[in-house]
């Protein structure tokens, strides 16, 4: 009777096989640990990747012209705060925008011109102030702002239990979403975490175990 000698070929398979087995638990116990973890949370509220994300989304509800009309009152937010701007710059931007236009006026019956010369005959301090507080009567550039992701995640999410919770006045199509931001950016930890952890389980197999052929 004789024995099969056992090959150099076959110690490596059966040493490949254990560190692929090795690190694919390695993989499962990561994920399985990350899926306890709520990542779109940070310190018990909304992480800021979270109100991101739903800000994203809600872009992606705007029109063509709502985008349009939201980044001339961004980039004209943006020449006002600059201190070296040339206030005579800003008049062209305000003409451009739909928004803007109707937020610089006191009433109806005044005109664009008429309220252009109200504000830019005034001394530039407190002509930039005035313009600044345009931003509080336009909409556009809020409807899919950091405050306004910030304040939806707030009122759909129930501190005491870390969970969203449909509030009345949020419609399904949107808490849908918000469910749908929070499972997308948890489902992305736990593929992260499992590959780590497995790289690593797979890694310390290596350095616990001597490859086939070593010698010391």
């Amino acid at each position: 009777m004789s024995i099969n000698r056992v090959s150099n070929d076959d110690t490596r398979a059966h040493y490949t096989n254990r560190l692929l087995a090795t690190s694919a638990a390695g993989a499962i116990v990561g994920g399985l640990y990350q899926s306890n973890q709520k990542n779109w949370l940070y310190k018990g509220t909304p992480s800021d990747t979270f109100v991101k994300a739903v800000s994203a989304n809600l872009r992606k509800d705007l029109t063509s012209d709502e985008l349009k009309e939201s980044s001339k009152i961004s980039r004209f937010i943006a020449k006002v705060i600059d201190p070296d701007v040339d206030m005579e710059s800003l008049k062209p931007q305000i003409k451009d925008s739909k928004e803007l236009s109707e937020a610089i006026k006191i009433s109806k019956e005044e005109t664009l011109d008429e309220a252009l010369e109200r504000v830019f005959s005034q001394p530039k301090d407190k002509a930039r102030q005035e313009l600044l507080n345009l931003q509080y009567k336009t909409t556009c550039d809020k409807k899919a702002g950091r405050t306004t992701s910030l304040k939806l995640l707030n009122d759909n999410f129930d501190a005491s239990s870390k969970r969203l919770v449909k509030n009345p006045n949020t419609s399904e199509r949107v808490f849908k979403m918000l469910k749908a931001t929070a499972h997308k950016i948890q489902s992305k930890s736990i593929a992260i975490a499992a590959g780590i952890t497995g790289l690593a389980t797979g890694a310390l197999y290596l350095v616990m175990t001597d490859a086939p052929g070593e010698s010391k």
